[in-house]
């Protein structure tokens, strides 16, 4: 985390550079020249001529695949999930037809457990260079022998500012029925059994990664009284259905609620009332990573796309595309000026922040959570 922190400090230096009228440059949103010279280091010979990738929904630019197919001749095919347990359940059963998969941190821990992910060939990734240090070498994946950071973010609270004219300070928005009484129907928290009992513990003094059964009981109860008044689970259209009005506050990942300020490219329009808070009992940092499978064919082609995604001028499409906050330094300053703004608003969160936020650690008392969720959702 203290390390996490300098990267922190080079963000908020963007925002200062923002809030003092200062530019980056732009970043380019045409595809690269088809006539890639030949020493750029890639064997095209070796080249797939088909990459299958599993990721989160909203989750990358479309035009970078595009972008990608008019450099190397590789047709990119991209297929959703929304959640790491779904993902790693498909995986698992053997014969998913994918290359690259995109787990979060305590993911990428499980499935190089379970000898599902291949070494990562760092000879065939020059761009690697261009990530912070501090992102790297992290507890899931020491040295990351199986995975390259893609994006971070946080979770916290997404919500119409019209509809909460003073503001959000704490998850009792989520949580204090008095409070929900008045958005009935009209608030989301993620479908995920990690982030909403952690949302829930954080609330109730606990760590999110807290296992005792006195602390699970109590954040059981919470979530089986919260339901009455929830819309839905909901980790897939979260942005859309903020950006419309059909929910008015939601627990988030900050990308999605990015997204449904800014919009999402031709999918739909942004809307400005919408703001994005740690709240004041904490919330949770994560960081999703791109993995190449153990049963993967095309491996090399997969380190190539993986490259490809870590150019900085790419880095920052993609991040400005989507939302979430980009590991790759090179990139931060080529990032458009509108994003910085949100950044400084608190879509990104700062030193303060920082001191506020925990990583999901997965480990054999975890179970406790595919429990408690089993109970909260069957109820």
């Amino acid at each position: 985390m203290k390390q996490l922190s300098r990267f922190v400090l080079i963000v908020a230096s963007l925002m200062l550079l923002v809030a003092c009228g200062g530019t980056a440059p732009t970043t380019p949103t045409a595809a690269p020249s088809s006539d890639a010279p030949a020493t750029d280091g890639v064997d095209r010979e070796q080249l797939a001529q088909e990459l299958r990738v599993y990721n989160w929904t909203d989750y990358i630019d479309p035009a970078l695949l595009d972008a990608f197919e008019q450099e190397y001749g590789v047709r990119v095919i991209v297929d959703n999930y929304d959640a790491n347990e779904d993902m790693i359940a498909k995986v698992r059963a053997g014969g998913s037809g994918y290359d690259i998969v995109v787990p979060s941190d305590y993911a990428v821990e499980t499935m190089w457990r379970d000898d599902l992910l291949q070494e990562i060939n760092r000879t065939w990734l020059p761009n690697l260079g261009n990530l912070e240090p501090s992102l790297l070498d992290k507890y899931f994946d020491p040295g990351n022998r199986y995975s390259v950071p893609y994006m971070y973010g946080i979770t916290g609270i997404a919500y119409h500012r019209s509809a909460f004219p003073d503001g959000i300070t704490s998850w009792a928005a989520l949580f204090d029925p008095v409070q929900l009484e008045r958005v009935r129907g009209q608030v989301s928290m993620l479908d995920d059994e990690r982030e909403t009992p952690g949302a829930a513990l954080r609330y109730l003094g606990h760590s999110l990664n807290a296992t005792d059964a006195a602390a699970i009981a109590e954040a059981t109860a919470l979530l089986q009284a919260q339901t009455e008044y929830l819309a839905a689970y909901n980790s897939s259209d979260v942005n859309r259905k903020l950006s419309s009005g059909e929910y008015l506050i939601a627990h988030a990942w900050s990308g999605q609620a990015m997204q449904a300020r800014n919009g999402l490219g031709d999918e739909f329009a942004g809307n400005p009332e919408i703001a994005f808070v740690i709240p004041n009992e904490g919330g949770a940092i994560w960081m999703d990573n791109m993995a190449i499978l153990k049963e993967s064919p095309n491996a090399y082609t997969a380190h190539v796309f993986i490259d490809f995604l870590m150019r900085p001028e790419i880095a920052a499409q993609n991040a400005g595309y989507i939302g979430y906050l980009t590991p790759n330094a090179a990139a931060l300053a080529l990032l458009p000026d509108s994003i910085k703004a949100l950044y400084a608003e608190g879509f990104a969160p700062d030193a303060t922040v920082m001191q506020r936020l925990e990583w999901m650690v997965r480990d054999e008392q975890s179970t406790v959570f595919t429990e408690l969720w089993t109970a909260v959702k069957g109820q």
